[in-house]
């Protein structure tokens, strides 16, 4: 399938889903396209076996559709720099330290946690899994995905700005870290490859620090552009180059890709909320971004349900997926926890009580989205039956902890 007719073929299930939920089903916007792309998929496999000379064609079109390369070096730098432009940056600057444990230490944690749980159970399950295969596992899901909570809350009506912002925020900075993670981990488990704490702090700074100041770089130069443009078209024309410019040369330099977007979105918003910028072009700016964000996040979705024709899921895969969703949770739980729980005891202030309603809230909250599949999809030596795993507990996640998150809050946020 080439671009054309992928861009095509999304466009036009992205609108169907879209009828069809506002018409009939009205539910939240991510979990009725998971749900209606999913459903084609099924169509579409269990049809084409009966019809091969009519399904077929479409069986296969949608078949050759790489996930991995499409979300991971396409859809995510556009998507991540949108979410970073609509951020409340003084909500985000107040809860820095805790979103960016979250995004670091928080991911580490549950990392192992999730690794060492599954690692346990495959052996009562005799599951061929080494260790080191799960703790890959551990890295692929940890990370929670800003668009699919960003699109969780538009379907809330009311909920406490600093849980949102402590969530969302998280979501945009801990790609980096779980892609990190990854990366070290990928190379021990598959390559052999001996690194040292210095080699991983040289990787993290090159990738995290390069990132950020990458990120301010192109942030600035595009915002002077954008000061000098004498036409919204123009201006929005200068976010859009620096948006694909700008993810494409962090790649080139090893810099996080994800870490420069979410900086130089940041950046960029918040000088146009200081109104930096002419009035007329903010609009458009924003408006044009609004309208991105919406329609790639649907595109992200129906690939999501999709996807599900590319990996080989069977009884065992859904079974395990299941257990994995219990795992995954209780390891981001204490992940939250036990820092919370440790900190409000050294600094027992106004503000710093422990509290088991925030800590579960925000666990429920870290819903996992594209980014997880692209990642289990993106390593070669990964099991399939691991790769069905990751999606089934991927689906769980928007469906489940999305589908309730609105009833959490009610029953727990003060």
């Amino acid at each position: 399938m080439n671009y054309h007719e992928l861009f095509a073929t999304l466009v036009a299930l992205t609108a169907f889903a879209g009828i069809v939920n506002d018409r009939y089903l009205k539910l939240p916007k991510t979990i009725a396209l998971t749900i209606i792309s999913i459903l084609i998929a099924i169509i579409v496999t269990t049809v084409s076996k009966s019809l091969p000379g009519h399904i077929g064609p479409v069986y296969h079109m949608v078949k050759s559709v790489d996930f991995k390369y499409t979300v991971l070096n396409v859809m995510l730098g556009y998507l991540l720099f949108a979410s970073g432009l609509h951020m409340n940056s003084i909500e985000l600057k107040k809860e820095m330290k805790p979103v960016i444990y979250l995004a670091s230490v928080g991911v580490v944690i549950s990392t192992f946690l999730t690794g060492y749980m599954l690692y346990y159970l495959s052996g009562l399950f005799k599951l061929p899994f080494t260790l080191g295969e799960c703790l890959i596992f551990g890295a692929v899901i940890s990370p929670t995905d800003a668009i699919a909570v960003l699109g969780t809350f538009k379907s809330i009506e009311k909920y406490p700005q600093r849980l949102k912002t402590l969530i969302t925020g998280e979501g945009l900075f801990n790609d980096a870290g779980a892609i990190l993670m990854l990366i070290i981990l990928t190379e021990v488990v598959y390559y052999d490859v001996h690194l040292t704490f210095l080699g991983v702090i040289e990787k993290l700074v090159i990738e995290a620090g390069g990132g950020i100041l990458w990120g301010v770089v192109i942030a600035y130069i595009a915002s002077f552009l954008i000061k000098q443009a004498k036409s919204p078209e123009v201006a929005t024309l200068i976010t859009i180059a620096i948006s694909s410019g700008g993810y494409i040369s962090a790649d080139r330099f090893h810099f996080s890709g994800a870490i420069t977007m979410v900086v130089a979105g940041l950046i960029i918003g918040g000088l146009a909320k200081k109104e930096h910028f002419c009035p007329d072009n903010t609009l458009v700016i924003n408006n044009f971004w609004e309208l991105i964000d919406e329609i790639l996040n649907g595109f992200l979705f129906i690939l999501i349900g999709l996807a599900m024709i590319n990996i080989n899921i069977d009884k065992n895969a859904i079974i395990a997926g299941l257990v994995c969703v219990i795992i995954v949770f209780i390891a981001r739980l204490l992940s939250i926890c036990f820092p919370d729980l440790i900190i409000s005891n050294l600094f027992r202030k106004k503000g710093m009580n422990f509290s088991l309603n925030k800590s579960t809230l925000m666990a429920w909250g870290g819903i996992r989205g594209g980014l997880s599949i692209a990642l289990a999809l993106s390593i070669e030596q990964f099991p399939d039956s691991l790769v069905a795993i990751t999606y089934v507990v991927v689906i769980c996640s928007i469906l489940i902890q999305g589908g309730t998150f609105k009833w959490a809050i009610k029953k727990l946020a003060r």
